[in-house]
C-alpha cells in the first residue's frame, strides 16, 4: 500500500462538547495527522485537545474562519507518534463547551521521518490562511527542506457543500460535510515541494480556512514511497 495511507475520516452534526472517531490502528513509529473542523457560535472554542490509541496528540496549529472578522468555525491540526499505538476511537473533546458540528480527518505516514518527540521531527514547517466570499484557498509555504522527497499536506473547510476539488497534482484523503450550518472537510497530499497548496470549487463563493505542513520523510522514506506507487502504476 503506498504511502501515506487514511486511518478514518468522519462528521457528526450533534450538538455536543465531545466527539469520537472510529476505532483505528496507527501504524507502530507512523506520524499521524488528525484535521479538525468544528463549528460554535461566535466567538469560537479554543482547540479541542486529542486522546487515545495510547498517544499523546500535539497541536501544530489552528485557524479560525467564517468570517475573518466575526468567526464561527475553526481548523486545528494535530500530529502524533508512537512505538505501540493501540487500537480504538480518538476522542475529540471540546473542554465542556458544546459545538454544533464538528469533522475529522485521520491520516498516517509510516515512512516519515520519526526523530524527535511525537512526530515533531516530522513536520519541517506549517501555514495557515482564511479567506471570506472565494472559490478556493491557498496555503503558501516555504521553500522545501527537500524538494523531491518531502511531502505537502493540505486540511481545508468551508461553509458549505459543494464539492472540494483537490489542487493541481494533489491527492485527495478524504471530503465530508454536515448540512446545519453548512460545513465541510477536506484534506491531501501531494510527494515532492509544492509551496501553494489549494483547493477550489465551482459554484457560489463561499468562506475558507485552511493549514498546510510540509512532512520530512526519513532517509530512504520517499524512495520506499515512489517504489510502491511505481508498483501501483501511479506517476509522481
Amino acid at each position: 500500500m503506498a504511502d501515506p495511507t487514511s486511518l478514518t475520516s468522519g462528521s457528526s452534526a450533534t450538538d455536543a462538547a465531545s466527539y469520537d472517531t472510529a476505532s483505528i490502528t496507527p501504524s507502530a513509529n507512523a506520524l499521524v495527522l488528525v484535521a479538525v473542523i468544528s463549528s460554535k457560535a461566535n466567538p469560537p472554542s479554543a482547540a479541542p485537545t486529542l486522546s487515545g490509541n495510547g498517544l499523546t496528540f500535539v497541536e501544530i496549529t489552528t485557524v479560525t474562519w467564517s468570517s475573518i472578522a466575526t468567526p464561527t468555525r475553526r481548523v486545528t491540526l494535530f500530529r502524533a507518534m508512537g512505538a505501540s499505538p493501540s487500537a480504538g476511537a480518538i476522542t475529540i473533546d471540546f473542554g465542556g463547551t458544546t459545538q454544533t458540528n464538528c469533522l475529522w480527518s485521520v491520516v498516517q505516514y509510516t515512512t516519515a521521518d520519526t526523530t524527535g518527540t511525537n512526530g515533531s521531527g516530522a513536520i519541517v514547517q506549517s501555514a495557515t490562511n482564511a479567506a471570506n466570499s472565494a472559490n478556493g484557498l491557498t496555503v503558501t509555504l516555504a521553500a522545501f527542506g527537500d524538494t523531491v522527497n518531502n511531502w505537502a499536506y493540505g486540511c481545508f473547510s468551508k461553509n458549505d457543500i459543494e464539492t472540494i476539488d483537490p489542487g493541481a497534482g494533489f491527492t485527495e484523503f478524504h471530503e465530508a460535510a454536515v448540512l446545519s450550518p453548512a460545513n465541510q472537510l477536506q484534506a491531501e497530499w501531494k510527494l515532492g515541494e509544492d509551496t501553494s497548496v489549494d483547493v477550489t470549487h465551482t459554484g457560489t463563493a463561499r468562506n475558507y480556512g485552511g493549514i498546510a505542513v510540509e512532512v520530512k520523510a526519513a532517509a530512504g522514506g520517499a524512495a520506499v514511497q515512489r517504489a510502491k506507487l511505481a508498483l501501483l502504476g501511479v506517476g509522481v
